[in-house]
């Protein structure tokens, strides 16, 4: 059964609504001194004004950031308008792609820097927000589908049960 792209629209929509809503949450209620413990021993909320990447990775860059979310959206979207992806997991992965890559350039440009707030406490990571949660799980979903399911279809002369043709 093939997922339909106004549910996967919904569910863009829907996490980019989360990371915002859990930005202002974080900026309307905590300095840049507050830690709040969630889930103790697990991880806390902080407030941490990011204006580089990941792991502080062209810190300070944020319009340059900004330009590579914004045209990185463009081109999922173009990417999906032009070639029509039929595989779930390869539109999941991409929604998800889409919506934290969304969701962060909304911070750079109206901003100025991304709002970072999750923090693990069982291992020293960088602190991260909702957005980039979906990234993660969308690269994953992605690697998945490159190694696993694209081009298979084409091989075998079947698709797998995703609404595709078969011989």
């Amino acid at each position: 059964m093939r997922i339909k792209n106004g549910l996967l629209a919904l569910l863009g929509a829907f996490i980019v609504f989360i990371d915002q809503i859990a930005k202002l949450l974080v900026i309307n209620n905590l300095s840049d001194t507050d830690s709040v413990h969630v889930i103790p021993g697990l991880f806390d909320f902080v407030y941490v004004k990011n204006t580089g990447a990941a792991f502080s990775i062209l810190s300070d860059s944020t319009l340059l950031l900004g330009v590579i979310s914004v045209l990185f959206c463009i081109g999922v979207a173009g990417y999906w308008y032009i070639k029509k992806p039929q595989h779930n997991l390869l539109k999941i992965s991409m929604t998800l792609l889409l919506a934290g890559a969304f969701g962060n350039a909304i911070d750079r440009l109206f901003r100025g820097y991304v709002v970072d707030f999750i923090q693990t406490v069982f291992i020293r990571f960088p602190v991260f927000n909702v957005a980039d949660i979906a990234i993660t799980f969308g690269a994953m979903l992605l690697i998945i589908y490159l190694l696993f399911f694209d081009g298979k279809e084409e091989k075998d002369g079947k698709v797998n049960s995703d609404g595709g043709q078969s011989e």
